[in-house]
C-alpha cells in the first residue's frame, strides 16, 4: 500500500506531538504500530467505515493511546480514505478522544471538508507520501492519486 497525508493530517499530528506532556506523544508510534500490521484487505474491509462510495471507503479507525495507557475506545481516531481499486491510502485526520485536545466526534460537514481537501490536494499534486514502516517519514513531498 502507498500511504499519503493531507495538510490537515500533518497539522493535527504536529499539534498533538508538540506538547508531549499533554499525553499525546505516542501518537506517531500508535499509528505506525496499527497500520504496519494491518493487511491490505483489513485496511479496505474494516467495519469502521464512515462512508462507502463506488471505489473508495472513508474509515474512522480506533487506535490506543499508549502514552496514556488508554484502550482503543478512549484513544485516538484516525480518519483515512482507502481506494478499493488501487493501493492508495490517504491519512486525513487524527484526533484524541480524551484530554485537553479531545473531540467526541466529527460532524458530517467535517468529513465532507476532509474529502474535498484530499481531492484538491491530489489535483494540485501536494499530497505527501509517507513510509508507515519508518515513523511516517516523508518519502515524497509531491503526490497525487
Amino acid at each position: 500500500m502507498k500511504f499519503y497525508t493531507t495538510s490537515t493530517f500533518r497539522k493535527t499530528l504536529e499539534a498533538l506531538t508538540e506538547k508531549p506532556k499533554e499525553g499525546y506523544g505516542s501518537v506517531v508510534k500508535d499509528i505506525v504500530d496499527e497500520l504496519s500490521v494491518m493487511s491490505d484487505n483489513v485496511l479496505r474491509d474494516t467495519n469502521d467505515r464512515v462512508l462507502q462510495y463506488k471505489d473508495f471507503r472513508l474509515v474512522k479507525l480506533r487506535l490506543p493511546n499508549s502514552g496514556q495507557h488508554q484502550s482503543k475506545s478512549a484513544g485516538f481516531r484516525l480518519i483515512y480514505w482507502v481506494s478499493l481499486k488501487s493501493n492508495d491510502v490517504v491519512l486525513l485526520r487524527i484526533y484524541p478522544k480524551r484530554g485537553p485536545k479531545g473531540i467526541n466526534d466529527l460532524v458530517d460537514a467535517e468529513y465532507n471538508r476532509l474529502l474535498l481537501e484530499m481531492m484538491e490536494e491530489s489535483k494540485a499534486n501536494s499530497l505527501h507520501q509517507v513510509d508507515v514502516l519508518n515513523n511516517l517519514a516523508e518519502i515524497s513531498l509531491t503526490g497525487s492519486l
